[in-house]
């Protein structure tokens, strides 16, 4: 009875392996068949499946994860089957049949490699969560770029190195290119991008522990120690819940935002497929990507002067670029706010509020960013008033485009004016959005707006002659101070380095143009000057580096690489003071 339920799970597996080849090729690179042959495969092994993994769950004495797996798999598999029945009987679509059982089939290939990437990283003896969250980006990147570089996925061939810059920028959010997304990439190209613009964005660990969470099967303390480390939250406990409802939150503002941008642009021809426009720019916007299906960006003339749809994805860049744990916060914040006001108008009840719902963290996030904001908006209106402003002709259409680049330039990468137009100084000011960049525990790169704050009022602190970090009444930990100012003396080192480099490399490109595109790589920014596709190889391969290293943190890149497994109290004992002399 067991071997025939091993020989089960072997066969299963095999024929898992042959149709994810089947689909590769397929898609990939294979020759194009008839619609209705190719939907007549498809459903073949749909059924197949469904007889296999219906066979599994009968099976007596079945580990409540692999049922729970099973159970999963079976009911997608079921409702595309019963779909397509539906399909036969009534319309004969067979184009809408193969794109239904395409789905499914991805669905069902996702939640296997979702629960083998489960057990593999809880079957590591390594206890440090933070080398299997490196690891995952870069395999991501480099499956990316396989996936790129299928014969179907390009307009004409391109090299690995531009594939993996492709692939890189979209796994780490940033948005640089050096490939026209528009031109070069066909459809399927592009949706294989949006798709690692949303795992990039989200996180592949996001996302397993997401659907670890339907598994129901129960996780460990190192499980739990891993979860929390990848949502960025000292919890324990409801890890897995907290991840399914970061994926769902994400899931429900880009939905509405897409729905947003579609009715925006339903009456003005932008694209020929508008619902694939609006689909696509919601999650790069709200991922903080940067990337778009238009030759020019948002630059285009058909959206540079359409300014609700401006309005929109920016709404979509600030909800995505100020952290789940600030959103989740603000988002209970303001329903009980709004439940409090509710019984006191409408029902005469007093309800007392919990204390301290707003964290100090959420207050810093929301009025740095509130601040940086209005400051970047101000300042592109009056510095590029008279220059790369000047094609839009109103006054509101000046404020709307330099409150969208303000926003824009901490994190996500588009671009509604003319980067060539703007001046020294607000290129200078641009460098200092992009460095600081997002929040914490959010899409966007940057050294993140916590830690500039931390860091510019333990000097403001320091000047007054104060020995501790006080903020509303909250001392603020010695660790996180070193950990700011940790962040940033990397991230000049680091830009430093790159920019020695590329000058090296590349020696005739303009000092000031290399030192944009460094920094908007290592904050995940996306914006440029128009140098990289020119670059040499070797430059490009650093900015890939810089926006890995960006993407996935350099205090977690430190920890992964340097820190000790065994944690060593230094409690027990105290050595002598050192005096440096510091100025």
């Amino acid at each position: 009875m067991i071997q025939k339920f091993i020989k089960l799970r072997y066969i299963l597996s095999i024929f898992t392996s042959f149709i994810i080849f089947y689909l590769i090729f397929s898609l990939g690179w294979g020759p194009k068949i008839n619609t209705s042959i190719h939907s007549t495969i498809l459903f073949g092994l749909i059924i197949t499946l469904i007889i296999l993994n219906g066979t599994y769950l009968l099976k007596k004495h079945l580990e409540k994860r692999y049922k729970s797996i099973f159970f999963l798999s079976f009911i997608v598999l079921v409702c595309s089957f019963i779909f397509c029945i539906i399909n036969y009987l009534i319309q004969k679509n067979n184009e809408l049949m193969e794109i239904s059982l395409l789905v499914s089939l991805t669905i069902y290939i996702l939640i296997i490699i979702t629960y083998l990437i489960r057990n593999i990283y809880l079957k590591i003896h390594n206890h440090n969560p933070v080398i299997i969250f490196i690891t995952s980006f870069i395999l991501l990147s480099l499956i990316g770029t396989f996936l790129l570089l299928l014969p179907n996925c390009t307009v004409k061939k391109i090299s690995f190195i531009d594939a993996l810059f492709t692939s890189t920028s979209a796994v780490c959010v940033t948005g640089l290119s050096v490939l026209d997304i528009s031109k070069d990439f066909t459809y399927l190209g592009q949706w294989i991008i949006l798709i690692l613009i949303e795992i990039g964005g989200l996180g592949i660990l996001t996302i397993t522990s997401c659907l670890s969470y339907f598994f129901r099967d129960g996780f460990s303390f190192r499980e739990g120690n891993y979860i929390s480390n990848f949502l960025n939250t000292k919890k324990k406990n409801n890890v897995l819940s907290l991840a399914a409802q970061v994926v769902f939150f994400t899931l429900i503002i880009e939905s509405i935002g897409a729905i947003l941008i579609f009715l925006s642009i339903r009456k003005q021809h932008v694209s020929d497929n508008p619902l694939f426009f609006a689909i696509f720019h919601s999650i790069s916007a709200f991922c903080n990507g940067g990337f778009s299906i238009l030759n020019q960006g948002l630059y285009s003339i058909a959206v540079r002067y359409h300014y609700v749809l401006q309005i929109i994805i920016a709404s979509l860049i600030i909800l995505g670029g100020i952290g789940f744990n600030s959103s989740f916060n603000l988002f209970t914040y303001i329903w009980l706010t709004m439940k409090k006001f509710f019984y006191k108008t409408f029902k005469n009840q007093h309800i007392k509020n919990p204390a301290h719902i707003l964290t100090l963290n959420t207050k810093i996030v929301i009025l740095s960013t509130i601040f940086l904001i209005i400051f970047g908006t101000i300042f592109y209106f009056a510095f590029e008033f008279n220059h790369s402003l000047l094609e839009h002709e109103s006054y509101t259409g000046k404020l709307i485009s330099s409150f969208f680049s303000s926003v824009t330039s901490r994190t996500a990468g588009f671009q509604v004016i003319n980067m060539h137009r703007c001046t020294t100084i607000t290129i200078l000011i641009t460098i200092l959005l992009m460095w600081i960049g997002a929040s914490p525990g959010s899409t966007g790169g940057g050294i993140k707006t916590s830690t500039f704050v931390l860091a510019l009022m333990n000097i403001i602190s320091l000047s007054t002659g104060k020995t501790r970090l006080e903020i509303q009444k909250n001392e603020i930990s010695y660790e996180c101070i070193q950990c700011s100012f940790a962040i940033i003396i990397f991230s000049f080192i680091t830009t430093y380095l790159s920019i020695l480099i590329i000058l090296f490399l590349d020696p005739k490109k303009n000092l000031l143009y290399i030192i944009f595109e460094v920094v908007s790589a290592f904050s995940t920014v996306g914006l440029s000057l128009g140098i990289t596709p020119s670059l040499s190889y070797g430059s490009k391969l650093v900015l890939i580096i810089l926006m890995l290293l960006g993407r996935i943190g350099c205090l977690n890149i430190m920890f992964g690489f340097f820190k000790k497994n065994k944690i060593i109290s230094h409690d027990y004992y105290r050595y002598p003071n050192g005096y440096i002399l510091i100025n």
